[in-house]
């Protein structure tokens, strides 16, 4: 008897399905986005599909094609939103360019992508100016603008991308092609050495976005009508899939353009309605703290999607006490989604103090990809909670490689994916970060954690943010250093947060010494660049003991 196969229609996963389904079964939901002035514009997923097509069509009048590469350098707004649907679904993989890395790196990823357009938001105009002659790919420089608002571009043949879309037709066939095809390419920050670039398929988007608006993954809206807000920029992981996972449940989305300041987001959070919001802990501590004193509310915020660094005890606390979730999950450009911060349904239920420890790690893998540590060697290492290892990943759409690189340049010998980061995995499958490898503190030939120095510290009432950092010493080789921001109006009481963190870790694990910042040197996704600290800081030790 012959193998049987199913019988379902085998169609491919691809991006502009996603879009077509929006415009057909959810076409009057909305799209609030805010332009550089601050402007709301607010349209609805018909419209931008209306306009997605338009802009396909601009694409095909100027040789653009399946495989030929389109790079943005803008903010999260509507103009955005249709790249990222309209050149993807004709074919044409999207790069999305953090326009805060240096113009060395803006260069490096630039021409490393290939992309033959570069769509940009008006403000970042003296960015491409800055690289004019050193992007032999570029053809056309398009501002994200009507032609009266273009700025002055100098040597650059700046075009309207008002002025593109106005000439085409909103009549366009989304042509079938391999799933497997690019979809979005998205560099790595490149805190440790050049950016490299992750290229994201069509089937992969399309799993990521059913598998981040499922019950298992997204917190559930309470009451009333969900909005989702998407803090995280459209150059980071495709903004965490808000883009995608608003058009593919139905749901409305707002976009808050370039101003990410406390004061802003508060407000579009009160005034949207916003239900569920996706930002890093630093982003969402800044509101918070503008809240408290301002005494301002959040409106219909119901709960709050972060990763990175874990959120401190007394945020999540306070976002307890006014009803507002939060779930903390794992996940990094290679690999998206890696695990979910929704607790097992035993622990949801529990009382905030019993609950805590859990909402204070890492989540739990996601569904269709797996975790696990490793030693030294690549052996696997027991999910007791305490023991340490190397964190690796396997999944549906976790990278195997880097563009430009040699194949599978991203795994191991077993093909799991390098992440880079120390864990531990308890028996439930509760992962916790303890480290990344780079950021680990070698003192006296003994291994400290920084993540757990600094989320004891975060514990602490005046402490709104906290980094600890390897810093050579005269005698042990290397000493951690506390670095905090305080609260405003609060004053460095250093031998309480030691006294803190020494009541909780081994003795000779509690820092030399805390130094009190003004603010945080942060990455593009508000992560804490611990190597512009460890620069700063370098000599701490040595000039205070004179060597």
């Amino acid at each position: 008897m012959s193998h049987l196969l199913g019988l379902s229609m085998d169609l491919p996963l691809l991006i502009s399905a996603i879009n077509e389904h929006g415009a057909e079964a959810h076409g009057r939901a909305e799209i609030v986005s805010y332009d550089l002035a601050g402007q709301r514009h607010c349209y609805s997923f018909l419209d931008m599909n209306r306009r997605s097509k338009r802009l396909a069509n601009a694409l095909t009048a100027r040789g653009m094609g399946l495989g030929k590469r389109v790079a943005t350098l803008a903010w999260n707004t509507h103009r955005h939103m249709e790249i990222f649907y309209g050149a993807t679904g004709m074919g044409c993989p999207i790069h999305t360019v953090n326009p805060r890395l240096t113009t060395e790196h803006l260069e490096y990823i630039i021409n490393e992508g290939g992309a033959e357009v570069l769509f940009l938001d008006a403000d970042l105009v003296p960015r491409a100016v800055e690289l004019v002659g050193k992007l032999p790919h570029v053809r056309h420089f398009v501002v994200l603008e009507r032609r009266e608002n273009l700025p002055d571009g100098g040597p650059l043949a700046l075009e309207s991308y008002e002025d593109w879309l106005a000439a085409e037709s909103d009549q366009f066939e989304w042509p079938e092609f391999d799933e497997r095809s690019a979809s979005t390419i998205c560099f790595t920050s490149g805190t440790t050495g050049m950016p490299k670039g992750v290229v994201y398929s069509h089937r992969a988007t399309v799993l990521q976005t059913m598998t981040f608006t499922s019950m298992g993954w997204l917190p559930p809206t309470r009451r009333g009508k969900p909005v989702l807000l998407a803090v995280a920029p459209m150059f980071h992981s495709n903004a965490w899939n808000f883009p995608f996972g608003a058009v593919y449940a139905g749901v409305p989305l707002v976009l808050p353009g370039r101003n990410l300041s406390p004061e802003n987001l508060q407000r579009v959070i009160a005034d949207e309605g916003v239900t569920c919001a996706a930002m890093v802990p630093s982003v969402l501590t800044g509101i918070i703290e503008h809240v408290r004193a301002k005494a301002l509310d959040l409106g219909r915020l119901e709960s709050v999607v972060t990763s990175g660094a874990g959120a401190a005890p007394w945020l999540i606390a306070w976002l307890h006490e006014n009803d507002i979730t939060t779930t903390h999950s794992w996940g990094m450009t290679e690999c998206m989604f890696g695990t979910s911060g929704a607790l097992l349904s035993r622990d949801a239920d529990l009382p905030l103090e019993a609950r805590m420890p859990y909402l204070l790690k890492d989540g739990r893998q996601t569904a269709l990809t797996r975790i696990r540590i490793v030693d030294d060697e690549g052996n696997v290492l027991p999910r007791d909670g305490t023991t340490r290892g190397h964190l690796r990943v396997k999944g549906l759409w976790a990278a195997r490689g880097y563009l430009n690189h040699p194949k599978d340049c991203a795994l191991d010998s077993d093909g799991w994916l390098v992440t880079g980061d120390i864990a531990t995995i308890d028996p439930d499958g509760y992962l916790k970060i303890v480290d990344r490898d780079k950021d680990l503190i070698k003192s006296g030939g003994e291994w400290i954690s920084s993540s757990d120095l600094e989320k004891i510290a975060a514990s602490h009432p005046d402490v709104v943010q906290a980094a600890a950092i390897a810093v050579d010493h005269p005698k042990w080789q290397e000493r951690p250093l506390l670095i905090v921001q305080l609260r405003e109006g609060a004053v460095l009481d250093a031998r309480a947060i030691l006294e803190l963190i020494g009541a909780q870790v081994a003795k000779w694990w509690v820092p030399d010494d805390v130094v009190q910042i003004a603010e945080f040197p942060l990455s593009a996704t508000g992560k804490v660049r611990k190597m512009d600290l460890r620069e700063t800081y370098a000599d701490y030790y040595n000039q205070r003991s004179g060597a």
